[in-house]
């Protein structure tokens, strides 16, 4: 029967290709063509900006640029180039054959782009000594040794509580414990660091002690962190991704192989959802997340150890926080893992009128398309559930049509 083909990945259409007889080099060459692309690239200079269009016109794309361009009186654009993988390999064989307005940069990033995008490098992730292979999402369980947190606060600030907790998550296939002393959710006050030492290390202590489970320090203060990492904390967690305490990334720079999370926040808890206001979302928090790993490096964190989080409800719209989940992919080219955040979040309750104790399901669906998109690590209070959804989504993945 005709139908129309539903073509998610190149796997996808090579398969196909190959169900009707394909040869190996056509499968190769046809395979590329399936893949549409809106690829931006941004401030390029008229005389760029016409050879790229010119080109992608002559081998069966475009390339949209403002049509001040067209008539000459822009100086730069934005250009947005529309292909598919074969043309835009076409197009930067083409640029290799121009060295004038910067097309030799043009061209490299065009190329680092795509090899980004679609064949991420990143392999493994090492939390001093625990190694987690990234080919499979990891689940980052919450412990929030907090009085006010917006979901468990005051749950477990006794420490038996707590302790407890930790070996349930870990008896439900936590690979991370996540653990915080004080609450960011919106309007939150600041604690001492005093006070967050004195919740947060006696179970730190006893986790390290008891527990073969590498654990996280949500914090964004220096000291909290230097104690923690000292005591046998794994990673860090920063929210404010090294901005609010500009001693951590010395901290952080002196161990090999503790990785940090860089999360993107506007503002502090105490003011960040105050009428929070953005023209590209997406491409404001990329720059952001940009200059968090340029800022990381230049402290001496190792490439390796960086994670980044676009920072779903921390200073979002309701649409900025559903822009990020359906564009998630579009980090993927700052070649970092992507840790996200949604549990029963104050959106999902928006988007079905839930409470917290109800949102769930809102959650897992939530945390599906981030999967889908391209989410490395989801950060949950729910393990068993979402050990489910990790378990099923890799499965779903892997498996082979063909087979």
């Amino acid at each position: 029967m005709n139908r129309i083909l539903c073509i998610n990945n190149i796997d996808d259409i090579k398969r196909e290709l190959s169900r009707i007889g394909v040869s190996t080099q056509g499968i190769e060459a046809m395979s590329l063509k399936s893949t549409g692309i809106a690829l931006k690239l941004k401030n390029i200079r008229i005389g760029a900006a016409n050879i790229i269009k010119q080109n992608m016109l002559s081998i069966g794309g475009d390339a949209a640029v403002s049509k001040g361009v067209v008539n000459g009186k822009k100086e730069i654009s934005d250009v947005i180039i529309l292909g598919n993988i074969s043309e835009l390999q076409k197009l930067i064989d083409k640029l290799s054959y121009q060295d004038i307005f910067e097309i030799p940069e043009i061209r490299k990033n065009i190329k680092q782009l795509l090899n980004l995008y679609y064949y991420p490098k990143h392999n493994e992730l090492n939390c001093r000594g625990y190694k987690f292979s990234l080919d499979k999402p990891l689940l980052m369980g919450i412990l929030n040794i907090t009085p006010d947190s917006f979901y468990d606060g005051n749950k477990y600030l006794n420490k038996e509580k707590a302790l407890t907790h930790c070996e349930d998550m870990i008896k439900q296939g936590v690979d991370i414990i996540d653990i915080g002393g004080e609450s960011t959710r919106p309007g939150a006050e600041s604690v001492s660091i005093t006070q967050e030492i004195d919740r947060v290390m006696p179970i730190l202590e006893q986790i390290v002690k008891n527990f073969n489970v590498p654990v996280s320090i949500d914090t964004y203060k220096s000291e909290v962190a230097k104690i923690a990492l000292e005591i046998g904390a794994n990673m860090v967690n920063d929210i404010s991704a090294l901005t609010f305490d500009e001693n951590m990334g010395k901290i952080l720079a002196s161990y090999v192989d503790v990785p940090v999370v860089l999360m993107h926040i506007k503002g502090t808890p105490k003011n960040m959802q105050i009428n929070p206001s953005y023209k590209d979302v997406i491409e404001e928090i990329m720059e952001f997340l940009d200059n968090a790993i340029n800022r990381a490096k230049q402290f001496g964190i190792k490439d390796e150890n960086i994670i980044i989080d676009p920072g779903i409800g921390f200073g979002k719209r309701l649409q900025d926080n559903i822009t990020i989940i359906k564009k998630l992919a579009e980090f993927k080219p700052l070649d970092k893992p992507i840790l996200v955040g949604t549990s029963r979040k104050s959106f999902i309750g928006h988007i079905l009128n839930l409470e917290l104790e109800k949102r769930l399901t809102g959650t897992i669906a939530a945390n599906l398309l981030c999967l889908i998109n391209g989410a490395n690590i989801l950060r949950v209070h729910d393990i068993t559930p979402h050990r489910h959804l990790i378990d099923f989504w890799q499965y779903f993945t892997n498996y082979n049509i063909t087979n």
